[in-house]
């Protein structure tokens, strides 16, 4: 702020040098000198940065906040890592399927036990809540993040339960296998979600946590 101010009076004097000043020539180098030593400050000063002002009180704050994230965060990408392993499974019943490697019958009984792991995940993930001691800019991303899993996981549940639905073998209209297939594939195609993003929100928190290299022991 106070250099803001400087600046500001600077750019005032220059102007009424300019306006008063009758010799152009003179004002010319002063203004060149003005540069050059405004550059040698910069390069050469000692500068305040806000990193040099940490205390080792926030420094400690910070390092508190990076183990309650990084807590949760263990346990966040387990079910990230669920989610995955369940859509593959999801999708290599499917496959298998359509290569006639297993019978409408087999891909029911899959798909239906698929069902049930992915409803348990899709509760646990639910119930699941940012760490209340976190800051409130830390906490509202992580929220951000928690809500944004939790739609993924109902979505990827919901396309999983209408596939099993579908793939009913006392429902299916048809006995032709490549028919199934087909009504099966179109069922994934309209209720697969679109993907889990959240790499902004994470990559902004530990932005926030980092602490600069000159204070790490």
């Amino acid at each position: 702020m106070v250099l803001y101010l400087l600046a500001a009076i600077l750019v005032v004097l220059l102007i009424l040098l300019y306006r008063y000043l009758p010799n152009k020539r003179i004002y010319a180098c002063f203004c060149v000198t003005l540069a050059v030593l405004g550059v040698l400050c910069y390069l050469f000063f000692p500068r305040t940065s806000q990193n040099e002002a940490m205390t080792e009180e926030q420094k400690y704050d910070i390092l508190q906040q990076q183990q309650i994230f990084a807590t949760w965060y263990a346990g966040y990408q387990k079910d990230v890592k669920d989610l995955d392993h369940n859509w593959r499974w999801y999708h290599q019943i499917l496959e298998d399927f359509k290569e006639d490697n297993i019978s409408i019958q087999t891909a029911y009984v899959r798909l239906k036990q698929l069902e049930e792991d992915e409803k348990a995940l899709t509760a646990r993930i639910g119930a699941s809540a940012p760490p209340l001691e976190l800051h409130d800019n830390f906490y509202d991303l992580t929220a951000s993040i928690v809500q944004k899993t939790k739609s993924y996981a109902e979505a990827q549940q919901k396309a999983i339960t209408l596939t099993r639905a579908a793939s009913d073998p006392q429902r299916m209209p048809t006995d032709d296998q490549e028919e199934q297939n087909r009504l099966l594939q179109t069922v994934m195609e309209k209720e697969s979600p679109v993907g889990l993003f959240t790499a902004e929100e994470i990559a902004e928190i530990r932005n926030g946590l980092a602490i600069p290299d000159e204070f790490e022991p």
